[in-house]
């Protein structure tokens, strides 16, 4: 049986995102990793929050081990608390399992937390993140194994209410799947489920005009070896100008 403290997928992997004047630290939590970039040191206020999201989502699975274990969506108890209800939301959206998105919501939670004494912020579990920033900023995309590793960039323009992103590498020839959303923990419920998908043989057209119907996707990239295809409104460009590293192309 899983460790009571192996609470979600640990995702090796994080975009790029530079970020300038900003202060970079680590929070290290069992298994729960962040990265943070905010504009003074929060550490102690970070480790704090993320030590009471942990026992709070920990302690409601030593009462319920059914949410650890499910693949799909389940009926939660009226006790649950409000990070548990949350992750539950976006399990009910797309249909995959609750814990696949519990680092996306601790993300979240910690990003929300940490608001109030940083105006741009930025909160990364793993391929999961949380973003507030007023200015523009790019996200240098993840794909390891892929010509365009670190070669293509999502141009996000300032916004005045957070949002979130992931990349999920559900392997099998495709390198990454990166969605914009709402929040990270809808993020990566969205990317997750599209990666499923994908590794089920269901057809790309199909997954996309899927992915097309939420109402709370921004926008989708899909790499593969040296292919990536794009849909929704946002811009994705060539880092350091390197147009030769592969395919790109818009969904219409």
């Amino acid at each position: 049986m899983t460790s009571i403290y192996d609470i979600y997928e640990r995702k090796n992997y994080r975009n790029r995102i530079p970020f300038s004047g900003e202060v970079n630290f680590e929070i290290e939590v069992r298994e729960t990793k962040l990265h943070v970039q905010a504009e003074s040191d929060l550490t102690a206020r970070a480790k704090d929050s993320v030590f009471r999201y942990r026992y709070q989502i920990e302690e409601y699975l030593r009462q319920h081990p059914a949410f650890r274990e499910t693949t799909s969506p389940i009926q939660i108890f009226a006790v649950a608390p409000e990070i548990v209800r949350y992750t539950d939301l976006a399990s009910r959206l797309t249909g995959v399992a609750p814990m696949s998105c519990i680092g996306g919501a601790i993300a979240d939670f910690v990003g929300r937390d940490l608001g109030s004494e940083s105006t741009n912020l930025i909160v990364s579990s793993g391929g999961d993140t949380y973003i507030r920033c007023s200015f523009p900023l790019e996200v240098h995309l993840y794909a390891e194994g892929s010509p365009l590793h670190d070669k293509l960039a999502v141009v996000l323009p300032a916004f005045k209410k957070p949002l979130g992103i992931s990349t999920y590498v559900p392997g099998r020839g495709v390198h990454a799947v990166v969605v914009l959303s709402r929040s990270a923990c809808w993020a990566s419920a969205f990317a997750r489920d599209i990666g499923d998908r994908l590794l089920k043989g269901d057809r790309l057209g199909a997954v996309l005009d899927r992915a097309a119907s939420y109402t709370d996707v921004g926008g989708v990239v899909l790499i593969a070896g040296s292919t990536a295809v794009f849909g929704g409104d946002m811009i994705l460009r060539s880092v350091d100008g390197d147009s030769g590293a592969g395919n790109v192309r818009e969904t219409e």
